[in-house]
């Protein structure tokens, strides 16, 4: 009995068919990007505020380029500000860091709790480090410096880290956003 090979040949579908894929695709994503358009217009983004999938964002999740853009958005929505250390890494995975991670979360109406971020990044030179969010995301850091030095009983370290503290609470002073920090004091 001789052995039966398939050959399965596929071939590319028409073009009618290919545009009844894209049309059924595209309706089938209205709800996600009518609640993207929502959640854009309330955080005052400007043109069409589409998720990029491939950074990990969704309609209520989006990262910014820089700590302006994440103030900026602070500015005009308010919101909690957040921050946590975080593994990043290169694309293909060679090389790994840690970095803070900025949020700051704002309850938009319809929507519920949505989520901005971006990586605080320390050079004043290229992106100002007295901004209110990068000033309440180092002043969290330093607290949980402070707490793990105090325990160890390393009170240089923490006089160090206090100074620090003192720099940021000044900072968020002249911005007149002590209320930030006030109930971590």
């Amino acid at each position: 009995m001789a052995a039966t090979t398939f050959i399965h040949l596929t071939a590319p579908l028409p073009p009618a068919a290919t545009a009844a894929m894209a049309r059924i695709e595209y309706a089938l994503a209205a709800p996600q990007r009518e609640l993207a358009a929502k959640v854009g217009q309330a955080l005052g983004f400007r043109g069409n505020c589409q998720p990029r999938e491939d950074l990990g964002e969704t309609a209520t999740r989006h990262i910014v380029w820089s700590q302006v853009e994440l103030n900026d958005v602070f500015v005009r929505v308010g919101g909690t500000v957040t921050s946590r250390q975080v593994e990043r890494s290169t694309s293909d995975g060679s090389s790994t860091w840690t970095a803070t991670e900025i949020t700051v979360t704002v309850d938009v109406p319809g929507v519920g709790p949505v989520q901005v971020s971006t990586d605080l990044e320390d050079e004043s030179a290229v992106y100002p480090t007295d901004l209110p969010v990068v000033s309440v995301a180092r002043y969290q850091a330093a607290a949980v410096r402070y707490q793990a030095l105090a325990t160890c009983g390393d009170y240089e370290g923490c006089e160090y880290v206090r100074d620090e503290m003192a720099m940021c609470r000044c900072q968020l002073a002249d911005a007149g956003r002590l209320d930030l920090i006030e109930a971590a004091s």
